[in-house]
């Protein structure tokens, strides 16, 4: 993806009104697995923090191979999805294709038996306002797409322990 821009979270309101919430639902559902991928802190409680935030500007043809990110959360909501995967599907390179993935975004894991598994999204304009919420050590890619000269636009960023700030976690989880 050529088109990648930073962007700023003006006085916190995106942290404070999606980010956070996001983070308290997603302790109150995955309360086990919370405890596996957020660091624990013996004698002090880090806060969360949005160390990063950009806008992805995705043209035809572009893809973000399998990769990862930094901190322990990330997010991906897609603005604008300018293709219909049904259509991306039936392209005769793709329909042929062992591997059908023409505008999916695509997590990539081991299962327990050490077997590479996906789980895969369909990317279409159904998935306009969509925020998929995750670890960040989760790797995932980004396919391209072939129907469309306009711009798949998405919103991601990552999200940190800061040590510096430290808080009475009763109070805010």
């Amino acid at each position: 993806i050529n088109g990648s821009f930073n962007i700023k979270d003006k006085n916190n309101w995106f942290y404070n009104n999606i980010i956070m919430p996001t983070i308290i639902e997603y302790e109150k559902n995955n309360s086990d697995f919370f405890l596996t991928i957020v660091p624990q802190v013996l004698t002090k409680n880090c806060a969360f923090v949005l160390n990063s935030f950009w806008v992805n500007v995705q043209k035809k043809n572009e893809f973000n191979p399998v990769h990862k990110h930094d901190g322990v959360f990330s997010f991906v909501i897609w603005l604008d999805i300018p293709v219909n995967f049904k259509k991306e599907s039936k392209l005769n390179f793709v329909n042929h294709s062992n591997a059908p993935k023409a505008s999916c975004f695509e997590f990539v894991y081991t299962n327990t038996l050490g077997q590479i598994e996906t789980y895969r999204y369909q990317l279409g304009s159904n998935y306009n306002g969509t925020m998929l919420f995750f670890p960040s050590k989760l790797n995932h890619v980004v396919y391209p797409f072939y129907t469309s000269n306009k711009n798949r636009i998405s919103i991601s960023g990552n999200i940190a322990l800061d040590p510096q700030k430290i808080i009475n976690k009763k109070n805010v989880l």
